[in-house]
């Protein structure tokens, strides 16, 4: 069952807006029933300094966009009213106050409007040569909300130095009211650049000739998904462009990357893809919105996902959507008649993990080596609870197993760890932990920034000896090296989790149970020396990772995805249709499997269930 905390039960039934709201009347009626009393300068200062409060985070710093403005709207009319009547009061409420009123209230007039016009200004295109775009607002539109915050607070203090403070309100009035007349006529100006560029939009494209786009909806902090396959993608030597269905996800590919990037929000707004230049669409997700772009029927729809595991994802029915599912090896293919997920093995392309090339192969065999570096990478807690398979609430116990060995150690979690409080809280403590080794021995352990942000997985994976993970992408990517790894199984014994994530058999597996992690000890004494399944993994990495060469590895994909495009010479055309399927490994039926070691695929290696 999920729990919810108190503070976001507040905020879904609104309970702050209310309570400031109701304290902005109360001010108000004690303004008009206790004239002259010192709480009538007291009342008002209660739901200000709640308002103050909740708004910190945005008050005190640089605003993000449009900031907190139009935020406790209601409440501040109401305090304005109340600050009104003290002036009234007081005697106070002569040209210059019913100024600083009138100003104030217009002042925060446009607040509304701001808000809800810089809804219209949303991005809309980026990288297209020789169109420069207005993505971004002139100036932080945010900035009008404290200005107005502060103003608000000097005219309800304006009853104690009325001829000092009733004309810096009117001045921040003022100022807070150029403010948003500026940025209303840039939102008109972004709005009118969007509408010249989506005017031009057909023949924008048709003049770039795109022969391929990549469509991409995913989570915040997932742009990995993307420019995991940039390099490779550009080696197929054509025009791209990649497209995106929200701003959040526009923002992540317009700051990675130089390529093209076109924000298509509505169904209808894909139809102006459709130049005669582009063949074929690339998805590295099984996203839901995927299926606005597959309906396209006259381009070919390329299924890349983004890594090599055997987690229930990477089988699922939805990839029969898809003309084709690029896989990294006769195990993705495998993977479906595991899951009980028919499918066409007409729709499977074996083109290898291209992102592997640059994985470092091992310095020799462990046993042998002076000083070993092992990689903790980590996966998160996944979506559902059946997807949970990270290894972080025992990661303290794998990591202090690894330094009481002497190990160096690289700590790369998942970046969606971050999301889970406990799994935030086990990183926190494995970086102290990796921190407090090093000042004690000199050690120089990879974690925290350095190894999460600047180094890439592959730089990562080259400066260790052996990897523990769990069941990641990661592992299928490992593999590349021939280095020893193991994985963690969180829920089941050795043999049921071999059996339901086959990759395992060419690991050394750590079973978790009641919080513990069983035969540690001997499990890490096969990784960090003996590796006595040194040769068998060297196997599995072929039956994951694809029978293709270790000097021309990611050629594979560059090769088969010109081909999908139709993109081939004229002389290459002409060749047998036998010939040319030589170089695109397809599926092959079970029977064949058993009678195809000398093709291009890899056979499949032996199953022993006694692995551990």
């Amino acid at each position: 069952m999920t729990t919810i905390s108190i503070s976001k039960a507040a905020d879904m039934l609104s309970l702050w807006p209310l309570l400031v709201n109701t304290l902005a009347v109360l001010s108000t009626v004690v303004a008009v029933g206790l004239s002259g009393e010192p709480i009538v300068l007291i009342a008002p200062l209660v739901p200000m300094a709640i308002i103050l409060w909740r708004q910190r985070r945005t008050l005190f710093r640089v605003p993000r966009g449009i900031g907190g403005t139009g935020r406790y709207q209601t409440a501040r009319f109401l305090l304005i009213a109340a600050a009104t009547v003290q002036l009234y009061t007081f005697g106070e409420l002569g040209a210059l106050g019913i100024t600083a009123c009138v100003l104030t209230i217009l002042a925060f007039a446009f607040e509304p409007m701001l808000s809800s016009l810089n809804g219209v200004a949303v991005p809309y295109a980026a990288g297209f040569p020789n169109r420069p775009a207005r993505n971004r607002a002139a100036f932080p539109y945010g900035w009008v909300f404290p200005l107005n915050l502060v103003g608000l607070i000097i005219l309800t203090l304006a009853t104690t130095a009325h001829l000092v403070l009733l004309p810096a309100a009117i001045l921040l009035a003022v100022l807070s009211i150029g403010l948003s007349a500026f940025a209303l006529a840039d939102i008109a100006g972004r709005v009118s650049a969007r509408r010249r560029f989506q005017a031009e939009l057909p023949q924008i494209l048709e003049d770039l000739a795109p022969v391929f786009y990549v469509y991409w909806y995913a989570p915040p902090r997932s742009a990995f998904q993307i420019t995991m396959w940039l390099p490779y993608l550009e080696r197929i030597g054509v025009p791209f462009v990649l497209v995106t269905r929200n701003v959040p996800n526009f923002r992540q590919l317009e700051a990675v990357t130089d390529h093209p990037v076109l924000l298509r929000r509505s169904l209808t707004d894909l139809d102006d893809l459709m130049v005669p230049s582009a063949r074929g669409v690339f998805y590295v997700n099984n996203a839901m919105r995927n299926n606005h772009m597959v309906r396209y029927s006259q381009l070919t729809h390329i299924q890349l996902l983004h890594g090599e595991s055997d987690k229930a994802a990477s089988a699922t029915p939805i990839i029969r959507m898809y003309d084709l599912d690029f896989v990294a090896g006769q195990a993705a293919i495998d993977r479906f008649e595991t899951f009980g997920v028919p499918i066409s093995p007409e729709i499977f392309r074996i083109v290898g993990r291209p992102q592997v090339e640059h994985v470092a192969e091992e310095r020799g065999p462990i046993g042998e080596l002076a000083d070993r570096s092992v990689l903790y990478a980590p996966t998160w807690l996944g979506y559902q609870a059946e997807t949970n398979y990270s290894s972080l609430p025992v990661g303290t116990t794998i990591v202090r197993a690894l330094l009481e060995r002497g190990c160096r150690v690289v700590f790369r979690p998942h970046p969606y760890s971050e999301r889970s409080p406990e799994l935030r809280a086990a990183c926190r403590e494995i970086r102290e932990m990796l921190a407090a080794d090093a000042a004690a021995t000199g050690r120089e352990h990879l974690y925290g920034a350095l190894a999460e942000e600047e180094m890439t997985i592959v730089d990562c994976f080259n400066a260790a000896d052996a990897m523990i993970s769990d069941v990641s992408a990661v592992v299928g990517d490992f593999l590349h090296s021939g280095k020893p790894l193991a994985m963690v199984s969180p829920r089941t014994g050795a043999e049921e989790f071999v059996e339901l994530f086959p990759m395992a058999r060419a690991a050394y597996v750590l079973v978790v149970q009641d919080g513990d992690v069983l035969e540690l000890d001997e499990m890490l004494d096969h990784l960090t020396a003996t590796d006595p399944h040194r040769e068998e993994r060297h196997r599995w990495a072929t039956y994951y990772l694809g029978d293709i060469p270790r000097e021309s590895y990611a050629e594979r994909f560059i090769e088969v995805s010109r081909r999908e495009l139709g993109l081939v010479a004229d002389q290459d055309r002409g060749r047998d249709p036998e010939d040319r399927d030589a170089t695109l490994p397809a599926a092959r039926s079970a029977e064949g499997r058993a009678h195809e070691a000398g093709s291009d695929h890899s056979p499949r290696p032996p199953r022993d269930r006694d692995r551990s």
